[in-house]
């Protein structure tokens, strides 16, 4: 993946560098994320469809009226 798409966007890329940090301390951070400090989002990134309702959410997201990713359900 480029990031060049993004600079041409004006988006800022902001992270850091968790190699220049000790091993202990890093090992702390992940448990945090993942347990203490852990975001559910699923709700606001995530939405399912069935196959059938598949067509008019795909002409929804080529008008840009879709905000995260879809996950098409194939048991429903």
């Amino acid at each position: 993946m480029s990031v060049f798409s993004f600079i041409l966007r004006g988006v800022s890329l902001l992270g850091v560098n968790s190699v220049d940090i000790p091993v202990g301390e890093r090992l702390l951070v992940w448990q945090k994320l993942a347990q203490d400090w852990k975001l559910d989002l699923s709700s606001d990134l995530v939405s399912e469809c069935s196959l059938e309702e598949l067509s008019p959410k795909i002409d929804q997201i080529l008008k840009g009226g879709v905000r995260g990713r879809i996950v098409v359900n194939l048991s429903r």
